[in-house]
């Protein structure tokens, strides 16, 4: 809201009497010009109330039905009391829209914004940095809302950036830097999400806070170029397939939990060379439990023998060595013709039963690899002339 503010004392004398003189009347003329008086078009107003909780927002009728319902045409919209213009305890009469449909940082209540007034409507712009503080710039002795406090909030920083970098500070300990390799040949992307507390920040309200992507909660990193020191991951496990070299354009996201869903069709992952899975404990690899004929595949999409099961294996084979351990036990003491029979009817009916109780179950149901490529198979495998 534009404003005028005079620098200028004015001491008149009033005890005075007689006629006018010129340069009475020309110091009065001067004195209501008032040379030293500046203009203000945008106002400073210290904010009173925000309006993002529904249930604080002004009421209209439902169209169409009874009854009322927030008018949400008012959200994001703030009370305030402007500083020069007004004194305590008065507030702007209209509701005050940011200026930006598209960037807004809502303030705190008794934070402070400049004012403007375009057509019937008054707009406001982001906070004032007052204290050149991330987390609120509050106005000397106003009091906010203890939904947010500084206690809570105030080891949160602005992100130490260097030149032409583009920054993006939350109040909660997020940012986004849009920035370069120390060269500014090669740009990148830090994403920051509860920025790690440092004992120099502790020490120091305004340290500013390095992005460090193995103490932050969660980073995503967008890099290209030769890597900084600071942004080397330390992986979770150490393999023999780790990298010794991080580099060029890479991705790297980093946090103490990661999860991937696709809510309604596929995830896909490609690699021109290798695809490497690491964990210190297990690799689970998984149907839901509401899949009804679900497949794993291992080696090609179009897999169809299946794997066999290491336990149903292992009896198989249990049975088939008893009987014929049984088998030679009764042959090598036998002393005729009639007892190498007998013991010969016995192993088969064992077979038999092997075959039609114990063989079946020993593929699986879900878990399928690929078939052997025929050159893979050759003549001069031993194990081809037993078949």
């Amino acid at each position: 809201m534009p404003f005028f503010k005079s620098k200028k004392n004015k001491n008149r004398r009033t005890d005075g009497g007689g006629f006018t003189t010129y340069d009475d009347v020309y110091q009065i003329v001067k004195d209501n010009i008032d040379e030293a008086v500046e203009f203000y078009e945008l106002e400073p107003a210290v904010v009173t109330d925000v309006f993002l909780d529904p249930k604080s927002l002004p009421r209209k009728d439902i169209a169409g039905g009874d009854g009322k319902m927030p008018d949400y045409s008012y959200l994001g919209t703030i009370r305030a009391r402007f500083i020069e213009s007004q004194s305590d305890g008065d507030v702007i009469d209209d509701y005050i829209k940011p200026l930006s449909p598209h960037m807004v940082a809502y303030p705190l209540i008794g934070e402070v914004v400049n004012i403007a007034k375009h057509g019937s409507q008054m707009y406001y712009y982001q906070p004032l940095n007052l204290k050149n503080h991330v987390n609120m710039n509050l106005a000397n002795n106003t009091l906010t809302d203890p939904r947010v406090t500084s206690r809570t909030t105030e080891f949160n920083r602005n992100l130490l950036s260097e030149y032409g970098d583009v920054v993006f500070n939350g109040r909660f300990g997020q940012a986004i830097k849009f920035g370069s390799d120390p060269f500014y040949l090669y740009p990148d992307v830090k994403v920051t999400n509860r920025q790690s507390v440092l004992p120099q920040t502790i020490a120091d309200e305004h340290y500013p806070h390095v992005q460090n992507i193995n103490a932050d909660g969660s980073s995503i990193f967008m890099t290209s170029g030769l890597a900084k020191e600071v942004d080397v991951l330390i992986p979770a496990v150490q393999t023999l397939t780790t990298p010794d070299v991080l580099d060029g354009d890479m991705i790297t996201l980093n946090s103490d939990r990661l999860v991937f869903n696709s809510k309604k069709t596929d995830i896909h992952m490609f690699a021109r060379r290798n695809l490497n899975l690491s964990a210190n404990e297990e690799i689970n690899l998984e149907l839901g439990t509401n899949s009804i004929g679900g497949k794993i595949r291992l080696g090609d999409a179009e897999s169809t023998n299946p794997m066999v099961l290491g336990n149903q294996l292992e009896d198989l084979f249990e049975k088939l060595f008893s009987s014929l351990t049984s088998f030679s036990n009764s042959v090598s003491s036998a002393t005729g013709i009639a007892e190498v029979g007998d013991a010969s009817n016995v192993m088969l009916n064992e077979i038999q039963k092997i075959r039609v109780n114990v063989l079946p179950k020993i593929l699986s149901d879900t878990v399928y690899i690929t078939e052997n490529e025929p050159n893979e198979v050759t003549g001069d495998d031993p194990f081809v002339d037993l078949l």
